[in-house]
């Protein structure tokens, strides 16, 4: 999560939104306490019911999606991704540039 902090503070001026979507069927509330805890500001969704975790194939959490401007699913994996990953950047870079 720390990646993902960092890229959704780093992103917003390139027409670029990081954030996380809960899949907890709670009501929020530990979410909510965890991103306070570590001090995490970027949005996140609460999907209560999965639908959209089913519209996008979530098998398991966590699990890290690059969704393109016209929501299509680009890259995916299981697990936390590490947004700093160099191929991961250039991932993001080049769906920024295809802005227009």
């Amino acid at each position: 999560m720390p990646s993902v902090q960092k890229a959704h503070k780093e992103y917003p001026a390139k027409d670029v939104v990081v954030m996380t979507i809960s899949l907890d069927g709670g009501d929020g509330t530990a979410v909510k306490k965890y991103l306070d805890e570590f001090k995490f500001t970027m949005p996140t969704a609460h999907d209560k019911g999965m639908a959209y975790g089913r519209q996008i194939n979530a098998r398991g959490v966590p699990m890290t999606f690059i969704i393109d401007r016209n929501q299509n699913v680009v890259a995916r994996g299981m697990g936390p991704l590490d947004l700093d990953r160099p191929d991961v950047k250039k991932m993001i870079q080049n769906l920024v540039a295809k802005r227009g």
